[in-house]
């Protein structure tokens, strides 16, 4: 069943053979040349579908100006400078993150009968969450600057707790490479992780202590400087509505 529906994806997206004309932008302000018809295999959910076939062709573009060539089809389909779908993509960021990338590939091939290799699942997922990481930065600077103001949460809550703290993850020496380490040897071995989680608590348990909301929590994780980490925990306080509420406790060691 997998490589009929392949087979029918194929020739879907083998419809258009991405030709825009003899000249298109290549979005730096120049514009790119037509040179030929070149191939590319995609990995998708189904199985890996190539572009150039006997039915099809993938018009290939290059800016002189720039030095670069271009497939426009590859842009429309979301596969620009990458050879994994949108949805083998997707599926390949909720297995990564469950566990190591050995464990994702297999999960991967005995589930959905995908088979990649393990450094093909790291690299995807990094780009992913790269990609994530930077729409998320842009997002927060936006709202920190009131150029995007997001409409409060409704209703709105009596209190909004937010929990800030760092700890210490494990890396490669690569990763630690030039960092002051708390060790005799002064090495570094962790990098910290900034950890920030916005919640209510409205209700109280049969004891009278306090009961978090279900499905009320935001979370935030940053390998970035504190004071990046602070624009966005600013914006998710502001997306909450910690500028409505009528008490808005912090929970933190005091760390700067």
């Amino acid at each position: 069943m997998l490589k009929l529906g392949c087979g029918m994806l194929e020739k879907l997206l083998s419809a258009d053979s991405g030709f825009r004309g003899t000249r298109v932008p290549c979005g730096q302000g120049h514009e790119a040349e037509f040179i030929s018809y070149r191939d590319k295999v995609i990995d998708t959910v189904l199985g890996p579908v190539t572009l150039n076939r006997a039915w099809c062709n993938r018009a290939w573009y290059h800016c002189a100006a720039c030095g670069c060539g271009l497939a426009p089809r590859d842009g429309e389909l979301g596969v620009d400078g990458v050879s994994m779908s949108p949805g083998l993509a997707a599926m390949n960021d909720r297995a990564a993150a469950a566990g190591p990338f050995a464990e994702a590939a297999g999960l991967l091939a005995d589930l959905a009968g995908v088979r990649l290799t393990v450094k093909r699942v790291e690299r995807a997922a990094e780009a992913s969450g790269t990609a994530v990481a930077a729409a998320g930065r842009d997002r927060a600077a936006l709202i920190t600057a009131r150029r995007l103001v997001p409409l409060p949460p409704s209703p709105l809550p009596d209190k909004l707790y937010a929990a800030i703290d760092g700890t210490g993850v494990p890396v490669t020496a690569k990763e630690s490479a030039g960092r002051q380490g708390k060790g005799e040897d002064g090495r570094a071995r962790t990098l910290e992780v900034k950890l920030a989680v916005f919640f209510t608590q409205d209700k109280l348990d049969a004891k009278g202590y306090p009961v978090r909301d279900r499905g009320s929590s935001s979370y935030i994780a940053s390998f970035e400087p504190a004071h990046v980490f602070a624009d966005l925990v600013k914006a998710e306080g502001i997306c909450r509505g910690a500028g409505h509420v009528r008490q808005l406790p912090i929970l933190g060691d005091g760390a700067a």
